[in-house]
């Protein structure tokens, strides 16, 4: 079983081209063919390059890797001016909070009671709530998670999160600052 996964990588492969290429250098140094030793050491580099980016794609695809969102300036000036209180964190809160939130968006759908989509704005809202609320357990996301931003106060079983309007209203003008 473990051999069928390292074939993915094609590994034999790979390396029987790093030992051709590897070998052939001394005896074309030995031989005063320094233009060709020159040929192949970069042909070497060359390949060495073409494979680590393969097998870091194979991995990454492997993995179900997602990339977080990296937030622009744009968003870190709207996040300052719709939660005050986000000012007068510490740098290392801000750095932690601002990572989640990039993770959340990565991975969970936000929705409005019609199941339509929110706003890039709006999703980085619910994301800072949720963060700021579960501050304290370990931050794991997950593709399956559902965000609601409900027009009325009823819990919805079927969300993750749910938050109503007007308690995300409350929350830009309070939020406190989590302990992580």
């Amino acid at each position: 079983m473990i051999f069928n996964k390292i074939k993915n990588y094609r590994f034999p492969i790979w390396i029987t081209v790093f030992l051709f290429l590897l070998g052939s250098i001394p005896f074309f140094i030995y031989a005063e063919l320094y233009s060709l030793a020159k040929i192949f050491g970069i042909l070497l580099v060359c390949s060495i390059l073409l494979a680590m980016k393969y097998w870091f794609a194979v991995a990454r695809n492997r993995n179900d890797v997602v990339p977080r969102v990296v937030l622009n300036r744009n968003d870190l000036f709207d996040l300052d001016r719709d939660f005050k209180s986000f000012s007068s964190f510490n740098e290392e809160s801000k750095r932690i909070i601002i990572h989640r939130i990039g993770l959340l968006l990565a991975k969970v759908k936000f929705v409005d009671d019609n199941l339509s989509l929110l706003d890039r704005r709006v999703s980085i809202q619910l994301a800072f709530v949720y963060v700021c609320e579960n501050a304290s357990v370990d931050f794991e996301v997950s593709r399956d998670w559902i965000f609601l931003l409900s027009d009325s106060a009823a819990t919805k079983e079927s969300f993750e999160f749910v938050i109503s309007k007007e308690n995300l209203s409350k929350k830009l003008i309070h939020t406190d600052q989590p302990i992580i």
